[in-house]
C-alpha cells in the first residue's frame, strides 16, 4: 500500500487494535468460553485449561505469585496450514457449517487479545512434534502488520507436553502472554473463578452419556501451575445446572449427587417439564424447546420425611443462606441455550429483589437458525431481542382500542426484530413464570424454624374459640361434617383441598394436615391466588375450617406481605413505615365496606348488611378477647 493510499485508510490499525481489546467478554472466563468453543467443535474429548503463575523474584517474598501465562490444550482433530492461519483471522473462521457452535469465525482472535497482548498456537495432525505454529502479536499489529504469519513447523513446547494428560495425535494448543486484561490475580482464583461458569455453559457438553455413564462427550481439566509444576487443586469441570436436574453436578451437598429441583407441572409423562414452542422466522417455523424446574420440598424446608438437612445445616438458617441455597441465587435467570452452549443466564426475566427467584429455573433452547431472531451477538454471550421483551408490555406499546392482533401487524409492517419472539415473551410472563411462583409460594407454607412447626398465633387463637363456642352448643358445618366422616377421610379431602385447589405440593399439604390433625386444630390460615374479586375465602371441611387470604387481591401485598414479608436486616425506619402502611390499608378497608352500605338503594338491604356487621363485631370480640357470647 502506498503512503498516500494508507493515508485513506477506512479504518486505522489503531482503531483495530482498540476494537479487538474492547469485544465486550465479560470476563475472561467467558474470553475462554470461545476456545472451549473451538475444541468442542473440532470434535476434542478433553479439553484442558492451564492457569500459569510464577514464584516472584528473590527479596519479594511478600508480593503473591501473578498470574502470567494461560494456555488451553485439546485432542481435537488439529488444523492444517491454511485452516490455522484463517483461523487467526478475524471474521474468516467456518460460520458456515450449522453444526458448529461457533458464528462469525471471530472467537479466536478476539476473546485473547481481549485479555492478552499475545496469543501463540500449535496444532497437529499427526503428533506433536510435527505441530504448525503461528501468532497474532498487538504490537507487530500496531506497527503496521495486517496479516497473520504464515504457519511454520514447531513441535509443542516440552512445557506443555509435560504437563498434559490428554495429548494426543492431533490436537491444537493456544497460549495467552502478556496478560494484562484479567480480572483475577493469582492461578487458582482465576480456575476458581472461571470453573462455575465454564460448568454452566457446557453442561450439556459435561453430562454423562445416557448409554455410558462413565463417557462424557467433553472432559475439561482445570489445571493450576508454579513455576512449571502443577499446583493442588487440579480438577475436571462438575456440571452447574441452573435447572437443577442433574443428577450429578457442582451444587453443594446434599444436592452434589441428585437434583435439587423438579420438572414443573407442564408437558407429559414422557417429556415433563419440557414444552415446545414453534417460532417462524423469514418463513421457515423453527421449534424451540422450553424446560422448566422448581425446588423440591426439601431444598427449602428441613422437615421433609426422608430428606434431613446435612447436620452441619442450621435448621432455622433461612435456605437460601445455606450453601445450597447461595449457589441457587448465583443461577437466577433464564438460560438461553444454542447448539447445546449456554449463551448467557439472563436475570432479566427475575423479581431482583425477591429471594424465592432463586428457587425456579427456566431453559430454552433454540437451533442457531434463530440467532437473528433472538438477536444473539457475535461473542455469543447476549441474546438482545429476547432480552429486551423481558418487561415487555404491548398494551403500553399499542394505539388507543387497538387489538393485540393489529399490533403485531403494524409492528410487522415496522420490520420489528422483536416480533417473531412476542408468543413466547407473553408465554413465559404470563403463564408460566406467574405459575410458577404461586407454587413456590405455597411450597413453603408450612416451613419449620426451631425445629418445630411455627403455629400462627392467630389460628391457635382461633381454634380455643371455635372449641369454646362448641362446648356452648353452637356448632357450625365444619362440625356437623366432623361428626359423620371417618378421620382417613377427612386427611383426604383436607390434602386433596390444599393440592388440588390451592396448587400446595403434595408433601407440604400432607405434613399441615398430619400435624393439625394429630393436635386436634381446627383453623388454618393459608395464602392462595384465587380467582374472585374476595380478599378471602373459606373451604368448610369436616372439622376443619380453613380461612383464604386471596394473594391477587391488593389487600395481601398492602396487609398481610407488609406484615409478615419482613427482611431479616429491616432497620426501626423501616419497621415503623410498615405498620403505618399496614394501618392506613386497614382503615381503607373499614372505609370501603362503610362506602358499600352507603350506595345501598334499598333501605332493608342497607339493614340486612348493617345486622352483618353487628354479627360479624360480636363474632371478632368473642375471638379477639377470648370471652365467651354473652347471648
Amino acid at each position: 500500500m502506498t503512503n498516500a493510499a494508507s493515508s485513506y485508510r477506512i479504518v486505522s490499525p489503531e482503531l483495530t487494535v482498540k476494537a479487538m481489546r474492547d469485544s465486550g467478554y465479560k470476563n475472561t472466563a467467558y474470553a475462554l468460553a470461545e476456545l472451549i468453543d473451538n475444541s468442542i467443535d473440532a470434535e476434542a474429548s478433553q479439553v484442558e485449561v492451564f492457569a500459569c503463575e510464577e514464584r516472584p523474584a528473590p527479596g519479594a517474598d511478600h508480593i503473591r505469585p501473578r498470574i502470567d501465562t494461560i494456555a488451553v490444550l485439546d485432542n481435537g482433530k488439529g488444523m492444517d496450514a491454511e485452516t490455522l492461519r484463517r483461523a487467526l483471522k478475524f471474521g474468516d473462521g467456518r460460520g458456515g457449517d450449522r453444526k458448529r457452535i461457533g458464528r462469525f469465525g471471530m472467537g479466536l482472535p478476539n476473546s485473547s487479545m481481549s485479555q492478552c497482548c499475545k496469543v501463540e498456537v500449535w496444532s497437529w495432525t499427526n503428533g506433536a512434534g510435527n505441530a504448525l505454529y503461528t501468532y497474532l502479536a498487538l504490537k507487530e499489529i500496531n506497527d503496521g502488520r495486517d496479516d497473520v504469519p504464515e504457519p511454520v513447523h514447531q513441535r509443542v513446547p516440552d512445557q506443555w507436553q509435560q504437563l498434559s494428560e490428554g495429548l494426543g495425535e492431533t490436537g491444537t494448543l493456544v497460549v495467552w502472554t502478556d496478560l494484562d486484561r484479567v480480572q483475577w490475580y493469582g492461578a487458582a482464583a482465576t480456575l476458581r473463578n472461571t470453573e462455575e461458569l465454564i460448568g454452566r455453559v457446557y453442561r450439556h457438553y459435561l453430562s454423562p452419556d445416557p448409554d455410558d455413564p462413565d463417557q462424557r462427550m467433553v472432559d475439561i481439566r482445570l489445571v493450576p501451575v508454579r513455576d512449571g509444576t502443577v499446583l493442588e487443586g487440579e480438577r475436571f469441570v462438575r456440571p452447574n445446572d441452573p435447572l437443577y436436574l442433574m443428577k450429578s453436578s457442582c451444587t453443594p451437598e446434599p444436592f452434589a449427587d441428585k437434583p435439587m429441583f423438579m420438572p414443573f407441572n407442564m408437558g407429559n409423562e414422557q417429556q415433563a417439564g419440557v414444552a415446545h414452542m414453534p417460532i417462524t422466522y423469514k418463513g421457515q417455523t423453527h421449534i424451540v424447546t422450553v424446560k422448566a424446574s422448581i425446588a423440591r420440598p426439601e431444598a427449602r424446608r428441613p422437615d421433609v420425611e426422608g430428606h434431613p438437612w446435612p447436620p452441619n445445616a442450621n435448621p432455622n438458617i433461612d435456605p437460601g443462606r445455606l450453601p445450597w441455597g447461595r449457589h441457587a441465587k448465583r443461577n437466577i435467570g433464564i438460560s438461553l441455550v444454542r447448539q447445546g452452549r449456554e449463551l448467557n443466564l439472563d436475570s432479566s426475566w427475575a423479581i431482583g429483589y425477591d429471594p424465592v427467584e432463586r428457587w425456579w429455573g427456566i431453559e430454552i433452547d433454540f437451533p442457531r437458525e434463530l440467532d437473528d431472531a433472538f438477536g444473539v451477538t457475535n461473542n455469543k454471550q447476549n441474546a438482545t431481542h429476547f432480552s429486551a421483551l423481558a418487561n415487555f408490555d404491548w398494551e403500553a406499546e399499542a394505539e388507543a382500542d387497538e387489538t393485540f392482533k393489529a399490533f403485531k401487524d403494524r409492528l410487522a409492517e415496522r420490520g420489528d426484530p422483536r416480533l417473531p419472539l412476542f408468543d413466547l415473551a407473553l408465554y413465559l410472563q404470563t403463564k408460566l413464570l406467574p405459575a410458577m411462583r404461586r407454587q413456590l409460594k405455597q411450597q413453603r407454607a408450612g416451613a419449620r424454624k426451631n425445629n418445630k412447626r411455627h403455629e400462627d398465633e392467630a389460628a391457635s387463637k382461633a381454634n380455643d374459640a371455635i372449641n369454646r363456642r362448641r362446648e356452648e352448643g353452637h356448632l357450625g358445618k365444619t362440625d356437623q361434617l366432623d361428626q359423620q366422616t371417618q378421620p382417613e377421610d377427612k386427611r383426604k379431602e383436607q390434602v386433596n383441598t390444599l393440592t388440588t385447589r390451592h396448587h400446595m405440593d403434595q408433601d407440604t399439604a400432607e405434613t399441615l394436615v398430619d400435624e393439625a390433625l394429630a393436635k386436634g386444630m381446627r383453623a388454618r390460615w393459608i395464602s392462595s391466588y384465587e380467582d374472585s374479586y374476595a380478599f378471602f375465602s373459606i373451604d368448610l371441611m369436616a372439622g376443619m375450617l380453613q380461612v383464604i387470604f386471596n394473594r391477587k387481591h391488593p389487600l395481601h401485598s398492602e396487609l398481610v406481605a407488609v406484615l409478615e414479608d419482613i427482611p431479616e436486616d429491616a432497620d426501626a425506619d423501616v419497621l415503623r413505615e410498615r405498620l403505618s402502611r399496614a394501618a392506613s390499608t386497614f382503615k381503607l378497608l373499614l372505609f370501603s365496606w362503610a362506602r358499600m352500605e352507603d350506595e345501598i338503594p334499598n333501605e332493608r338491604k342497607r339493614e340486612k348488611i348493617a345486622d352483618v356487621r353487628q354479627d360479624w363485631g360480636r363474632y371478632a370480640r368473642d375471638f379477639l378477647d377470648g370471652e365467651g357470647d354473652d347471648e
